[in-house]
């Protein structure tokens, strides 16, 4: 458990500085502040310490006139205060890349947990990043232990050990940057290093790699993935979470004027064609039709779920906002400024200089209202000359009077400031009120851009999609009046189009026969298009149907029994099945013949329950 280091006066607040803008730390720093008017922070620290363990550091600053010691010595938009937390990396980059130590907010004690597990999260990125994990391996806590997936909650893998006891994965420790239910699933053997305090069982040894994972994808194949960056012109694909893949304007549409930020969205799940294999993937999004069939996403780890839902919407770029704070009192997260000052904002711990007469510009106000300026006090009278020794009776009657003047004048000097005290006490009222109210306000705006943005990325999908489907205008599409020749045309042209010129020459279409009923069904079948079939016998006659799970490449045989004769001809030809079609209704087939030559022969187009050869 990590220990909770807390800062609560100026020298230790700009130490705590210095630590973060220095070069000695070797761990992520976690820190915390407490909001104006709190004694208590909304983050639970505890939890917060036992979770962290020894990966990272731990600070609480209290609130207090310290507060803007440390902001002065911080880099402008990386300071932390207001109840709000941070967490600062190893190194300085972050002092440059803001993004690279992202400030959480809570805006009441409400928010807390959601406060808590984003500090969490950001510090076992952090320590995952800097090796933490890899260098303590083989530290006296930590020890081998198996078990069995029980639950996912929390954004936390719940691993009954064989043992008998708990432990928890997070994400850092199966797969960082994607969540745990797309990484694990309940019933899954997994097994790795626990960390006794903390209870993390690490299990990325056992994870296979991307190499391993994608060795299931196959030429031709129509696979998931995922839009990790756009540019107008260019835009990266993800196949496996290690593997990134670099699209080109002219693998997503034809039109050579049409920016890609426009048809894309980061973070958004796309169907691709694998065009060519690793170790140099090649993928496009223009050989994808309509009625593909897609390969599930891979799985991270054997017998997970697939990383990628292709149906599941792109990530909200906006974080949403409680619309109703817990209370009415709701504690500003206000920057600290200067002690002159620092009264007005919070309780200061410590004694600072007496301050200012408040400007204008300091004075809460109702929504709405001017800013009012503030009566100076009246000047306090002069302090009484001391009293001779010895007085006469009018000199202790003018003295009588004169103390009793200063004390009727410290009466009104306090009226005054009582009558002042209590209409600033109306406007800090008035002020939480318009604050609830403005929180109200941005909840609804954010509720307002995350549908926005849902419907741009919507738009962005349907657009590329009607992109795919329309051939460019300036293309005139051939037309041929023998029905044979135009078929063997769109055959050779998907060989074109899908068979890198480098693999031509390796991978050559070959000849084949097309059989006297294959046309007429060609025709006949409904639900697929021509180019469609075409493309899956461009497949069959290159090889890369057998090399495609999604294919379901078999010999067509007499009856369902699984040791039943395949179906064949007197000269020797074996008749096979391959889907073009897969989870849809009445799935269609592709049969053809294999003759003892090793020529093809096309056969029919069938739905799935036609067995007939």
């Amino acid at each position: 458990m990590s220990a909770i280091k807390r800062v609560t006066n100026t020298s230790e607040a700009e130490a705590l500085a210095a630590l973060l803008n220095g070069d000695s730390r070797t761990k992520p720093t976690v820190v915390v502040t407490v909001a104006s008017g709190h004694t208590e922070p909304y983050a639970d620290v505890e939890r917060i310490a036992a979770e962290i363990g020894d990966l990272a550091d731990l600070y609480l600053v209290t609130t207090g006139g310290h507060t803007w010691a440390f902001s002065n010595k911080m880099t402008p938009g990386t300071q932390v205060y207001g109840g709000a937390g941070r967490v600062y990396p190893v190194g300085l980059g972050w002092n440059i890349d803001l993004k690279q130590a992202p400030l959480r907010f809570a805006w009441s004690k409400s928010e807390g947990p959601k406060l808590t597990g984003q500090l969490i999260d950001d510090a076992l990125d952090m320590a995952a990043a800097a090796g933490l994990f890899d260098s303590a391996r083989t530290a006296s806590t930590r020890e081998r232990r198996a078990g069995t997936v029980r639950s996912i909650m929390s954004e936390r893998a719940l691993v009954a050990l064989d043992g008998g006891d708990m432990a928890s994965v997070p994400p850092q420790l199966a797969q960082a940057g994607v969540p745990i239910e797309r990484v694990l699933a309940p019933g899954m053997h997994v097994d790795g290093v626990l960390e006794k305090k903390s209870r993390w069982l690490d299990i990325r040894e056992s994870r296979p790699t991307a190499e391993e994972a994608l060795k299931t994808y196959a030429a031709g194949d129509v696979v998931p993935a995922e839009v990790r960056s756009v540019l107008a012109g260019s835009a990266d694909l993800r196949l496996h979470p290690d593997v990134t893949v670099e699209l080109f304007r002219s693998d997503v549409t034809g039109d050579p004027d049409d920016d890609l930020s426009a048809l894309l969205t980061p973070g958004e799940v796309v169907l691709a064609r694998v065009i060519a294999t690793g170790p140099k993937w090649r993928l496009s999004l223009r050989e994808v039709r309509e009625h593909d069939t897609a390969r599930e996403a891979l799985a991270l780890y054997a017998g997970g779920p697939p990383w990628l839902d292709p149906d599941a919407p792109p990530p909200a770029v906006v974080e949403h906002v409680d619309p109703e704070p817990a209370s009415a009192e709701v504690a500003a997260v206000v920057e600290p400024v200067e002690p002159a000052v620092a009264m007005a904002v919070e309780p200061v711990a410590e004694a600072p200089p007496r301050p200012a007469i408040p400007s204008p510009a300091m004075m809460p106000r109702r929504k709405g209202e001017p800013v009012r300026a503030v009566r100076p006090a009246p000047a306090p009278p002069p302090e009484p000359a001391p009293m001779p020794e010895k007085e006469t009776a009018p000199a202790k009657k003018a003295a009588v009077q004169s103390m009793s003047l200063q004390v009727t004048a410290i009466k009104a000097e306090k009226a005054h400031l009582e009558a002042e005290l209590a209409e600033l006490r109306d406007q800090v009222s008035g002020l939480r009120n318009e604050r609830v109210q403005f929180a109200k306000d941005l909840a609804r705006a954010a509720r307002q851009v995350e549908t926005r943005d849902a419907e741009l990325a919507r738009m962005r999908s349907q657009l590329r999609r009607a992109k795919q489907r329309t051939a460019p205008p300036d293309v005139a599409l051939p037309v041929f009046a023998d029905r044979e020749r135009g078929f063997r045309h769109l055959v050779e042209a998907a060989w074109a189009r899908r068979i890198p010129v480098g693999e031509q020459p390796t991978r050559p279409l070959p000849d084949y026969a097309i059989g006297e009923r294959f046309l007429d069904s060609v025709d006949a079948l409904e639900g697929i298009a021509v180019d469609k079939i075409a493309d899956v016998v461009m497949e069959v006659l290159t090889g890369l149907a057998e090399q495609s799970t999604g294919r379901e490449l078999h010999q067509l045989r007499t009856s369902a029994g699984g040791n039943s004769a395949p179906q064949s001809r007197p000269d020797g030809a074996v008749c096979y099945r391959v889907s073009m079609q897969i989870h849809t209704p009445s799935a269609r087939r592709l049969h053809f013949w294999k003759c003892p030559d090793g020529t093809i022969e096309l056969s029919r187009v069938v739905v799935h329950d036609d067995m007939e050869p």
